[in-house]
């Protein structure tokens, strides 16, 4: 259908006007980072396993030569945290391989467009009364920007547990020549765990909100939408810079500068411009603003079917 004839189906929409503000505002695909999280966790958690099955033969060294008071017990130590370390990294490579991280942050991708594209299809369904072709969004273009985040996030995530061992290694030294006690050495290593952990929760949120972006500033650009709405998500979470822009209007090609205040009260640009979900751990929203003139989308064969 060409574009004459998709403006003809979708006049009376705009009952004389050239803009139309979407009737739908299109949902954060918060299931997909909730999945995500878990990922990450799972992920991190073969490497706690390996590192509970190799740690204890280091505690009882450390607790042996503390107790002889022996000159050389140092460098026994130490030496034996570079094979303890290196066992550690063996050993999680080999329970990695059957993780299937990739294959699974696919799935992720996947399933982040194609939740993107039922958002899509709902804004147009619920403003314009017609149905768009789903597999139209499944061309060269997309498929590409999944296999880049696909690259982007396995690249992430693998370097998390390489960070935790080489924060772990240093903890494990310094905490032994700084004469700490080993229960305050092992609160410290999982005291880092965790924390690495959450990172692994940060990325999670971070990364699908970059995903959900791409392939929606994809898809309405694509459908000649030159505007959006800032859309927050209205909760504790919202930061102020994207609180003040809730409600505004943007143009697609002139994204707004992002700023902060600081604790006092001074308000700083950051010379970044974003839009919705491409800061850091966004969770905001781009409502389209369909113009007339503009609009363009392959439409579906059945005028009836609302089965996306």
């Amino acid at each position: 259908m060409n574009k004459e004839a998709i403006q003809e189906m979708i006049r009376k929409k705009f009952h004389g006007h050239d803009v139309l503000v979407s009737k739908y505002t299109p949902a954060f695909p918060v299931s997909i980072e909730r999945e995500y999280a878990r990922l990450s966790h799972a992920y991190m958690r073969l490497l706690k396993e390996t590192m509970e099955e190799e740690l204890p033969a280091l505690k009882g060294q450390i607790m042996k030569e503390r107790g002889t008071y022996r000159a050389d017990g140092i460098n026994d130590v130490l030496s034996l945290l570079v094979q303890v370390f290196d066992r550690i990294q063996e050993r999680f490579t080999e329970k990695e391989k059957g993780f299937g991280l990739r294959r699974k942050l696919e799935s992720f991708a996947n399933l982040t467009r194609k939740l993107t594209v039922k958002e899509w299809k709902k804004a147009v369904s619920k403003t314009l009364g017609i149905n768009i072709l789903e597999d139209y969004y499944m061309g060269e273009f997309y498929r590409s920007v999944i296999d880049q985040w696909v690259d982007e996030n396995v690249s992430l995530i693998t370097s998390i547990p390489s960070e935790t061992l080489g924060d772990m290694r240093k903890i494990i030294k310094d905490g032994f020549l700084e004469g700490k006690s080993t229960t305050r050495i092992m609160k410290d290593i999982q005291d880092r765990y965790n924390v690495k952990k959450s990172k692994a929760s940060l990325i999670a949120r971070d990364q699908v909100g970059k995903l959900n972006a791409k392939v929606t500033e994809a898809q309405q650009r694509d459908a000649g939408i030159e505007e959006y709405i800032w859309c927050d998500c209205r909760d504790g979470r919202v930061r102020d810079c994207h609180r003040a822009l809730n409600g505004k209007k943007f143009r697609w090609d002139n994204p707004p500068e992002m700023w902060y205040v600081t604790k006092k009260g001074k308000k700083v640009m950051t010379g970044r411009y974003c839009h919705p979900g491409q800061d850091y751990q966004c969770r905001c929203r781009a409502k389209p603003v369909f113009k007339f003139g503009t609009f363009n989308a392959p439409i579906a064969e059945k005028e009836g079917d609302r089965s996306a």
